[in-house]
């Protein structure tokens, strides 16, 4: 991987060809590769990286007759996420406060758009088509799926937002980490934590949604319950690194997680770990072997 990595940014044009050729499938992939480039080069080179990325991708929707604006827009997002999450992992030095500051810039823009943003119902209106259509509701069951449904729109904004920055954080970091010829994603993973403060304000969202039914709670209860369940499973790998559990455990858990009837049935408990973890901090036993 690491040679790989080396002819990758060995040449700026070979990382924007395979950006390119990434963002309509995997996009995420496209701004880890452009955040890795940031890492590398810098904002400023990471911009540049970005716009010839973005104008090579709009070029190849006009050669194939697609849309070239939805094309670009994708690009921008994808590519620009990219550079900022590369200049922030420049600034912090860590992973555990780039994931606190990629969190609360998704808390605050969730906020926002749960204040003043397009209803998601609108937005996500073909997802939320397809899941209406997946679910085939039986007779007299249309109330409780357009609850769910009602429910699976407040989430998306945070789901959408989350998961693209996160996972080009995560992805870039370890990427950057095997360019550099270090080991140090694993070891700054097991530390990953909210922290007191952000902590503190992912509680009291919880608390709030459990009480209230304001739309703007209900927005934001999945950015606290995401911020927890990574949280949860730093606290995991801890102590499966300290206690030296067999790996496939580890596995089974990120297996469940991607699979749809498992999944919440995994989040909830990997964030409640989160969550007490946060006021008791469960890795404290195991810190030295971490």
């Amino acid at each position: 991987m690491k040679a790989f990595t080396d002819w990758l940014l060995a040449q700026r044009q070979r990382l924007v060809i395979v950006a390119i050729v990434a963002t309509p499938l995997l996009p995420v992939v496209s701004a880890a590769l452009l955040a890795l480039e940031t890492i590398r080069r810098g904002p400023l080179q990471g911009l540049v990286s970005a716009a010839f990325g973005v104008a090579g991708l709009s070029l190849l929707a006009a050669l194939s007759r697609t849309g070239v604006v939805t094309f670009a827009l994708i690009g921008v997002a994808s590519m620009g996420a990219g550079v900022a999450v590369g200049a922030l992992i420049r600034w912090a030095g860590n992973l555990v406060f780039a994931f606190q500051a990629v969190w609360l810039v998704c808390f605050v823009l969730v906020a926002v758009l749960g204040l003043v943003g397009p209803d998601p119902a609108v937005v996500f209106a073909p997802v939320l088509k397809e899941f209406e259509a997946m679910v085939q509701a039986p007779p007299g069951s249309e109330a409780d799926v357009a609850e769910l449904t009602a429910r699976l729109a407040a989430m998306l904004p945070a789901v959408t937002l989350f998961s693209s920055l996160v996972g080009a954080l995560l992805l870039s970091y370890w990427w950057w980490s095997v360019a550099s010829g270090q080991k140090q994603f694993g070891a700054e993973f097991r530390r990953l934590k909210l922290g007191r403060w952000l902590g503190s304000v992912a509680t009291l969202v919880v608390l709030l949604a459990l009480v209230f039914g304001a739309p703007v709670v209900q927005n934001l209860l999945p950015m606290a319950l995401f911020g927890f369940m990574f949280q949860g499973l730093a606290v995991m790998h801890a102590w499966a690194h300290a206690k030296q559990w067999h790996p496939a455990l580890l596995g089974l858990v990120y297996v469940l997680l991607v699979v749809p009837p498992l999944t919440v049935a995994v989040m909830v408990p990997l964030g409640v770990i989160g969550m007490v973890d946060t006021w008791l901090d469960l890795r404290k036993p195991v810190r030295s072997a971490a």
